[in-house]
């Protein structure tokens, strides 16, 4: 099977961090990454498998969220995604985001309830998920990220949710993403905090505490996210950590970790990342 042999995104030198899962560390923008390269049919298999299988552990994104915007009940989007769409896409100023990743149609049916002036364009690779969002009536694609290099428009916003960690040609969506932006455009997105094994002192060996390739294949970090997009032609790029564990009062582990991010001492399970365009390239 081939594999990287040099970093996926500034092409530099790479070293082993975790032979299992056949992971590696960029020794200059710090990304770590699976160096195992999947094709195609490999991915939409997995995400057939993930969303449409009984007993998923995503069955809730496919199948209880996708209820729930059927029955127009209230949409619970997270306190931190709520507070990014309100502050950089229901702020009166975007006209135009596209999401990638946009499954059943949850943070699109999100925006256009509270701004239905806004333009929303959504790029889904499973196609049950995407069927499920025409049915709701949004404006999306099935297929994955390279459709942005057909489609035309170009956005305020572009926005990931639990996505960017999926991506395997990671340059090529930084790039893509860059030149559908409009000028002074933001990407927005969230990801898994690698950095969240720190709080199992006695993890073994080779333990991530996230989806496993080929689900996961970016592991991202608060410095490396910035790097890869600051070495990417973005400028004022921000990552913060969520700082408190999901709430779980029957999860004896829950009291523990929150009175450790009281005193700064948790690696919380999300990164919250807003990322700006640079103007002009030289």
């Amino acid at each position: 099977m081939a594999q990287y042999n040099t970093c996926k995104v500034c092409n530099n030198s790479i070293k082993i961090v975790n032979e299992k899962y056949n992971l590696g560390q960029c020794e200059n923008c710090k990304l770590i990454f699976c160096l195992t390269i999947f094709t195609q049919d490999e991915f939409v298999k997995v995400y057939d498998d993930l969303y449409n299988k009984a007993n998923t552990h995503y069955k809730y994104h496919s199948v209880v969220e996708y209820k729930m915007l059927l029955e127009n009940k209230k949409i619970k989007v997270g306190f931190h995604r709520a507070k990014l769409l309100k502050k950089y896409v229901l702020n009166k100023q975007c006209q135009s985001v596209l999401e990638i990743g946009s499954g059943v149609g949850l943070i699109g049916s999100y925006i256009q309830k509270h701004d239905a002036r806004i333009a929303y364009l959504g790029i889904e690779i499973d196609k049950e998920s995407y069927d499920k969002s025409q049915k709701l009536g949004l404006n999306t694609i099935n297929d994955d990220f390279k459709a942005m290099e057909k489609i035309e428009e170009s956005f305020d916003v572009i926005m990931l949710w639990e996505v960017l960690e999926h991506l395997q040609d990671l340059k090529v969506f930084i790039e893509l993403a860059h030149k559908r932006l409009n000028k002074d455009g933001k990407i927005i997105l969230s990801v898994p905090n690698y950095d969240k094994i720190y709080n199992y002192p006695n993890r073994k060996k080779d333990d991530i505490f996230q989806d496993l390739p080929p689900i996961h294949l970016n592991f991202f970090t608060k410095e490396n996210i910035i790097n890869v997009f600051e070495f990417n032609h973005f400028i004022e790029c921000k990552a913060t950590v969520k700082k408190f564990p999901y709430i779980n009062f029957k999860r004896m582990g829950f009291y523990s970790e929150f009175i450790k991010a009281l005193f700064n001492k948790y690696n919380g399970s999300t990164l919250y990342f807003v990322g700006h365009k640079i103007e002009e390239l030289k």
